[in-house]
């Protein structure tokens, strides 16, 4: 019987996850191979701006890469027991899954007390989750998704897309697996948000796909992490998950100098007096909410497997004053935040799409 409450991360690596790395059949130096503590050429979340005065680093460094060579790999990201499985440790292990110099297919999280395993990707929901004491009967599922021969025969696997392509190369949808968006100047008619903290922040994408609506209008949904998890909240509670983009091309386009155009608009509201954690540790009624309407323009073409190009952000907010908190930090925001808030701003994104 194993006593989590005595166990760290170094003790669930090496007495659970190492050796059911083993039983599925991953050794170091053989064509199931096992790496650790991987060395990246850049070490930042995302490959591509290199600048490391404002990318973020590298969050949730994989414990383990299995790799069946030179068809695909999954990662293994460990917690200690005594942390309980949160999405934002689901969002940090994607982020070196999706990194291009790692290119993941899939990824599994795990305290040794509870077991998460994602497609790359596709993070609303795990493909296979289990608790410890459900490893063996669960053993022959891992075996027909993470083996050697079930890696091999996922990359191999030939299927006859008869479907509309969305464009020159590229097949009926495709799943959105990673990318980034580097911020640009942010403009505003509020003196609180003259500052313009966002120009060259960096967002990451993690999903979700691009495929063609009823109406056959190309279609994207885009999950993007945000550089400011407050942000991330509010939006959340206001309903602002996922982004949905249309285009109006027959394909998306490959050529840089006529690219397409992808359009998203909001509307949403965020009732005053919802519970939102603004700071690290506290959830506070909030003594503001807000009707926004929202519209954003993606330009861009498709480059092998990515999608680039820049885009234009314009946010109307309408303030809608609630009762005070008692927080003095809250309180003044609420008195100084006014009764409309106008934001527009530009960015330039890479979007990876699997293959």
């Amino acid at each position: 019987m194993i006593n989590f409450d005595s166990m760290n991360e170094t003790d669930v690596r090496e007495v659970i996850v190492r050796p059911l790395l083993n039983r599925l059949g991953y050794e170091y130096g053989t064509k199931a191979h096992i790496r650790t503590e991987v060395h990246l050429t850049y070490d930042r979340a995302f490959l591509g701006r290199k600048n490391k005065a404002k990318d973020p680093r590298l969050m949730g460094r994989a414990d383990y890469i299995c790799d069946a060579v030179s068809f695909g790999r999954w990662i293994v990201e460990v917690k200690s027991p005594q942390n309980p499985l949160t999405h934002d440790d689901v969002e940090q292990a994607h982020t070196y899954a999706a990194h291009p110099q790692v290119a993941a297919i899939y990824f599994l999280l795990t305290n040794g007390k509870e077991f998460s395993l994602y497609i790359t990707g596709q993070l609303e929901a795990p493909l296979l989750s289990w608790r410890y004491a459900e490893t063996e009967s669960k053993f022959l599922n891992l075996l027909n998704i993470l083996g050697y021969d079930a890696i091999c025969r996922t990359k191999s696997r030939l299927l006859h897309d008869t479907q509309k392509p969305l464009g020159k190369g590229l097949k009926s949808n495709h799943k959105i697996i990673g990318g980034e968006v580097v911020y640009g100047p942010h403009v505003s008619n509020h003196p609180l948000f003259k500052t313009d903290v966002m120009n060259g922040m960096v967002g990451g994408i993690t999903g979700v796909a691009v495929d063609r609506d009823k109406d056959g209008r190309l279609c994207a949904e885009v999950s993007v992490r945000s550089p400011y998890q407050q942000l991330s909240s509010l939006n959340a509670l206001a309903g602002i998950k996922n982004f949905k983009f249309f285009c109006a091309d027959e394909f998306i386009s490959d050529d840089p100098d006529a690219p397409s155009i992808f359009q998203n608009t909001i509307s949403a509201k965020l009732e005053p007096g919802i519970k939102a954690s603004l700071f690290p540790g506290m959830e506070i009624p909030l003594p503001f909410g807000f009707d926004v309407k929202a519209y954003t323009e993606a330009t861009g073409f498709v480059q092998e497997n990515e999608f680039r190009g820049v885009a234009a952000f314009d946010f109307d907010y309408t303030i809608i004053k609630g009762e005070p908190t008692g927080d003095p930090r809250l309180d003044l925001l609420g008195s100084q935040i006014g009764n409309k808030l106008h934001i527009d701003g530009s960015a330039e994104f890479r979007i990876l799409i699997d293959n």
